[in-house]
């Protein structure tokens, strides 16, 4: 789903937030990393955007062209050890997505991304997990 053109004259309204597992390990440094991403792909789309860190959609987004929720569930490294790879791993990133008009409140899209880098003898850590959510947010919006 295309987000918006480079003639478009409203903003696009985008909240996002995380909401992990119980157990997940450092919350805190992976939310940071998704707010790093989500920012590298919006300064490299063509919108105009105002980001938050917002869980519920304001009642006032007329203002918007699009209101985009943004739900991260998992970003991070995956390691599976066994049988037929002795190795396998990568990056993996899980976000729910809902895409609104801004002047209507109608939906116009609910997404749910789960994205994959990696594979057989891959091993990586959180160096990347930034720019993995940028590369997931671009596989979900264009």
């Amino acid at each position: 789903m295309l987000l918006c053109t480079p003639d478009d004259r409203s903003p696009v309204l985008v909240l996002w937030t995380a909401h992990w597992r119980p157990d997940q390990k450092e919350p805190a440094e992976r939310e940071a990393f998704a707010w790093q991403g989500i920012q590298q792909f919006f300064i490299r789309s063509s919108c105009r955007t105002e980001i938050r860190n917002a869980a519920a959609i304001p009642a006032d987004i007329g203002g918007f062209g699009k209101v985009v929720a943004i739900t991260v569930r998992e970003l991070g490294p995956v390691l599976k050890i066994g049988l037929p790879v002795p190795v396998e791993g990568g990056t993996e990133v899980v976000f729910e997505s809902k895409v609104l008009d801004g002047r209507s409140g109608r939906t116009l899209a609910e997404l749910r991304t789960h994205w994959q880098n990696g594979g057989p003898f891959v091993v990586k850590g959180v160096k990347t997990l930034a720019e993995d959510m940028t590369s997931a947010l671009t596989a979900t919006f264009y």
